[in-house]
């Protein structure tokens, strides 16, 4: 197991120094992820584009399986379903992300999208393979 591993590769991710992604807690079989509300991520409505939302979602479940990985072991997502439930606008947005499965080859995390208030925004499942 390597609790450091998602703070270390969350340091070097050009992708997420991009969207401003962070990773607030990580813990075996868990990682919690915040994306800050910015301009710049908006759709032509004003409120935060679906793509950043599911990006902050695939990146929480990625991380929580991260944490339950041998040192020579990688994870890379293979599918991802979400369901946008409330629209974001002004707010930051967290992920928190539980791993339900973990086999030899495949890891399924159950990843809930949340704003500042504790409202269920959107809610995601993640299935990453195992290297």
């Amino acid at each position: 197991m390597i609790l450091d591993l998602p703070l270390q590769l969350a340091e070097q991710s050009p992708y997420y120094k991009h969207l401003g992604i962070t990773i607030v807690e990580a813990r075996e079989g868990f990682a919690k992820l915040r994306l800050n509300f910015m301009e710049c991520l908006t759709h032509p409505f004003g409120y935060l584009h679906g793509g950043a939302v599911a990006s902050l979602a695939d990146s929480a479940g990625i991380n929580a399986v991260l944490t339950m990985l041998k040192d020579e072991q990688k994870a890379l997502t293979l599918e991802m379903k979400i369901n946008y439930l409330l629209p974001v606008k002004d707010t930051a947005i967290f992920a928190e992300a539980r791993i339900v499965h973990k086999g030899k080859k495949f890891a399924l995390a159950d990843v809930d999208i949340k704003n500042s208030d504790d409202q269920l925004v959107a809610k995601a499942i993640v299935t990453c393979a195992i290297m």
